[in-house]
């Protein structure tokens, strides 16, 4: 496989949609269950409340998320198939499974993608009672696959093993809290859409929380993966990074935007129990998804350059 930047937009695209799904699914599928176990409902025939579980706002936030994660999943596949130039490469893993894990990933983001549009069939129509059921099934289920999804775009790069960058099993971990992090973003922007985005603040806040703790995580996952891909090779090849030709991106890119700006602006809000403004969330949001593209074109970048 030749990596270029389509390659490394694919990573991205992969990821995040596989985290916004994660994170949008998970609050659905915590509302509904809050809602059957309230015994309000105890005497409701089908003890389910997919979309009418929510509030209108709620839906809005959650019908926007499912577009964009279905759109970004199926604009990665796209790059992936022009960056390989035979779409019948990729086809063939489909006819022709094996138990390799390029095998397995494919599989794993084909399924992603029929549980995406089940769910945002059921975010956009109005559906029976057991439709929203089979929803929160796929909703479930699209929850353990975007996990997969997310280590996979990592490991998909470790797997390489001519590339000494990429040869770490912190490279899928950095990639799975990486993915969360933008997909915490993706519902955030999200919630600035809504017409009532005061109605939509006890997401943010919890939201907020979630991406401070998954940028927290990056943040050792990244110093692991140095350590690591430099203590295995006298070459230290994660100097490529730190002060060689990607040392722009890594740094103002990925830590700038998608560490230290979230962390600036998030930390000190959820310390003093305060509210930024829609705009705010936006743009901290917007910084959080380009620190997550430029984590993956550098490390794309470097690896090849490396490599060569």
């Amino acid at each position: 496989m030749a990596f270029s930047e389509l390659i490394a937009l694919y990573l991205f695209l992969g990821g995040a949609s596989a985290g916004s799904f994660a994170v949008i699914s998970s609050i659905d599928l915590a509302t509904a269950f809050v809602h059957a176990r309230d015994r309000r409902y105890a005497r409701t025939p089908t003890h389910y409340f997919g979309s009418r579980s929510r509030s209108v706002t709620q839906r809005r936030v959650a019908r926007l998320v499912y577009s964009v994660a279905f759109a970004m999943i199926v604009l990665g596949l796209t790059c992936l198939l022009a960056d390989l130039g035979r779409p019948d490469a990729f086809y063939m893993i489909f006819l022709y499974p094996t138990a390799s894990f390029m095998s397995l990933g494919a599989f794993a983001l084909a399924f992603l993608a029929i549980c995406m549009a089940i769910a945002l069939a059921e975010a956009v129509l109005v559906l029976s009672p057991a439709w929203e059921k089979a929803a929160l099934v796929a909703k479930a289920a699209g929850v353990v696959l975007s996990l997969v999804v997310m280590l996979y775009t990592g490991m998909l790069l470790e797997t390489v093993v001519a590339v000494p960058l990429w040869r770490s099993t912190w490279l899928p971990v950095l990639f799975l809290f990486s993915s969360l992090s933008c997909g915490c973003a993706v519902v955030l922007i999200s919630t600035c859409f809504c017409e009532s985005y005061e109605g939509i603040r006890a997401w943010t806040r919890k939201l907020i929380a979630a991406d401070v703790a998954a940028v927290a995580l990056e943040v050792v996952s990244a110093a692991a993966l140095t350590i690591s891909v430099n203590a295995a090779s006298a070459s230290r090849p994660f100097d490529a990074l730190l002060v060689g030709d990607q040392a722009g991106l890594f740094w103002l890119g990925f830590v700038g935007c998608g560490i230290l700006a979230p962390l600036m602006v998030e930390l000190p809000a959820l310390i003093a129990r305060r509210r930024h403004a829609s705009g705010v969330v936006a743009a901290m949001s917007l910084l959080v998804l380009v620190g997550g593209f430029c984590l993956r074109l550098a490390l794309v970048n470097a690896g090849v350059q490396v490599a060569v």
